[in-house]
């Protein structure tokens, strides 16, 4: 008999905490939290990307528009002169720039020859391809300019070029014809 009351005491007491609803939306909060917060993060720094892209877009186009009308090549211009030229257009990333960009200046004689591939192979950059050439008037220029940049999600690794080291690369390409100087 006693163990028969434990048993309908038991069943009761068990119906009644089924029925208790407290705690049950700290419950569905602690289960979509974290992907909750991963797709905010990633929204985020899918944001920074799309705003590094466009200030390392016009930032090498301010510094193309220098070889497209003669002027550096009236001076003693360089590679990492011209990388510095481009890092002081970068506004907000300029303290960082140097360190993180690449910078490859090549003159073609058609538009038929500049190459479509990028310069990183197996993860890593090709620096025997990359060169700082500026050619004379009327000549073919191409201007190409890598950032490195940290991913702090791995969602967008899959999506964007990346080196070997998971850091992502942003690509600027200028191609155009010099003015006749």
């Amino acid at each position: 008999m006693l163990a028969k009351r434990l048993t309908v005491r038991s069943i009761a007491a068990l119906r009644s905490s089924v029925k208790d609803k407290r705690g049950s939306a700290a419950v569905e909060f602690a289960l979509i939290a974290f992907p909750l917060i991963f797709l905010i993060f990633s929204c985020l720094e899918l944001a920074m990307v799309v705003l590094l892209s466009v200030t390392l877009d016009n930032a090498t186009d301010l510094a193309a528009r220098q070889i497209r009308t003669g002027i550096l090549t009236q001076s003693n211009s360089t590679a990492a002169s011209f990388r510095t030229q481009i890092c002081n257009n970068m506004g907000w990333l300029s303290g960082s720039c140097n360190s993180s960009l690449q910078v490859d200046v090549q003159t073609y004689n058609s538009f038929a020859q500049v190459p479509t591939t990028d310069l990183i192979v197996a993860g890593k950059f090709d620096t025997a391809n990359f060169a700082y050439v500026i050619g004379n008037g009327s000549k073919i220029q191409m201007v190409r300019a890598y950032y490195q940049w940290t991913l702090f999600t791995p969602f967008l690794e899959a999506g964007l070029s990346s080196l070997s080291n998971k850091d992502a690369v942003i690509t600027s390409k200028v191609v155009f014809r010099n003015e006749p100087f």
